[in-house]
């Protein structure tokens, strides 16, 4: 299945039982170089008021049509209407059914990894900000355990930042654990974070 951009006019009235596309000469030349011999791409025929669904094959050098896909109805269509590759019911159904960006192979998933914690030291009553990096493919779902109450997390595509105004001095061990690849790989990240007083 072709899913080049095409656009034309109809050279001719195009019948409501015709099989072949009226188109001129250049159009034709141009949809034949687009489409290889035995292959096929959706068109769309539209004349203001009307829609129609049509598959054109490339037969031996010969645009062939199937012509009111995907529930349209074969119309007839004035000299003018414009031909053209869009997205459409048959392109979206055809998609769904068959496209496969991994042919022959499970789609890779990059696995998950650490890429870093930073987790500076902390005073007590001043700001305190830390972070959590990760690489791998995304979405990336993230828990964490180990927090202080003081403390509030804010979670990005990668990463996780931590940040508050700790109120008491402490020795806390935060963990940060990141899935991806449909919980398929973890990876978990680890630190210590002192608190000390004035």
């Amino acid at each position: 299945m072709i899913l080049i951009p095409f656009s034309a006019t109809l050279n001719d009235t195009l019948t409501k039982d015709s099989g072949f596309l009226p188109l001129r000469d250049n159009d034709r030349n141009r949809l034949l170089s687009i489409i290889p011999e035995n292959d096929e791409m959706f068109l769309t025929i539209k004349d203001g008021l009307h829609t129609e669904w049509i598959r054109a094959e490339n037969q031996c050098g010969t645009i062939v049509l199937t012509r009111g896909i995907a529930g349209s109805e074969a119309r007839k269509f004035p000299r003018g209407s414009c031909v053209l590759f869009e997205t459409s019911l048959p392109l979206i159904q055809w998609l769904i059914c068959n496209y496969d960006c991994c042919v022959d192979m499970d789609c890779p998933c990059i696995e998950i990894e650490n890429a870093g914690v930073v987790f500076p030291a902390a005073r007590v009553n001043y700001p305190w900000e830390g972070s959590a990096i990760f690489k791998g493919d995304l979405p990336i779902t993230f828990g964490i355990t180990g927090m202080p109450s003081w403390m509030t997390a804010e979670q990005g595509a990668n990463y996780v930042r931590l940040y508050g105004t700790p109120n008491g001095a402490g020795t806390y061990t935060i963990s940060i654990a990141g899935t991806n690849c449909s919980g398929k790989y973890v990876a978990i990240q680890s630190a210590e974070l002192e608190v000390t007083a004035l």
